[in-house]
């Protein structure tokens, strides 16, 4: 690990952890469910540092933001974590290596498509010798969102041997889960999901609920919580 990586106390992933692989393991998704404003980018940014800091190469696909705001999200989410870390000291060392080992791909303003995004892994494969070791796909629309979408992303993931997170969004208005599945539009590609997370707003928190874990469906608080105010994911009370 190179000397600038750090190994964190609070490390989201780790609390995650699935047969002996942070988070959902490679080839395999982690779908992150939450409403509109609920915290589901800060939370992908979170999966990435994550990753980055034990030195991982991540690849974040935003479909609607500029590269400029998911950077800054990075910038300061890892300024949080350096501050807790007490490391401050080393932050240009730190984010200079997390600059080199994370890509950012934005489509604001441009159509996303499978293909095109097939083509800059290809690109960075090919001509940056860069190979994703996590893949993060955050702001699909409602549209975009689809099973046809997410098994072909998580195919490209596989091939790629790179564990994907992805963001959906979930509605309060609107046909609601049925009992034993996730709520839609989730609940159509359900069989593709090998973790299932809920982000639910309670008091100044949001709590992380597990829905779904490998083929079995459950309902269980992880018992963490994400802080609105410093973004960072932490253990709560019960």
């Amino acid at each position: 690990m190179p000397e600038t990586m750090i190994k964190l106390r609070r490390s989201p992933r780790k609390l995650l952890e699935r047969d002996g692989h942070p988070g959902p393991g490679p080839g395999h998704l982690a779908m992150v469910l939450a409403r509109a404003g609920t915290g589901k980018t800060a939370f992908l940014v979170d999966i990435g540092l994550d990753a980055l800091l034990a030195g991982q190469r991540v690849l974040h696909v935003s479909l609607d933001s500029t590269v400029d705001k998911v950077r800054a999200w990075y910038d300061d989410i890892l300024t949080e974590i350096l501050r807790q870390e007490k490391k401050l000291d080393r932050w240009a060392a730190i984010q200079l290596d997390v600059d080199r080992r994370r890509h950012i791909h934005t489509y604001l303003g441009h159509s996303f498509t499978i293909d095109g995004l097939r083509a800059n892994v290809k690109m960075l494969r090919e001509h940056m010798s860069f190979e994703p070791q996590v893949l993060l796909v955050d702001d699909m629309s409602d549209n975009e969102t689809n099973r046809e979408n997410v098994a072909a992303i998580k195919e490209l993931a596989n091939e790629m041997g790179a564990e994907l997170w992805m963001t959906c969004q979930t509605f309060r208005e609107g046909p609601q889960a049925e009992e034993g599945h996730l709520p839609p539009p989730a609940s159509e590609m359900e069989d593709l999901i090998d973790l299932a997370l809920r982000l639910d707003p309670q008091d100044s928190k949001i709590r992380l609920h597990v829905l779904k874990d490998k083929n079995q469906m459950i309902n269980e608080d992880l018992h963490l919580v994400l802080d609105p105010q410093t973004n960072l994911v932490s253990f709560g009370t019960t």
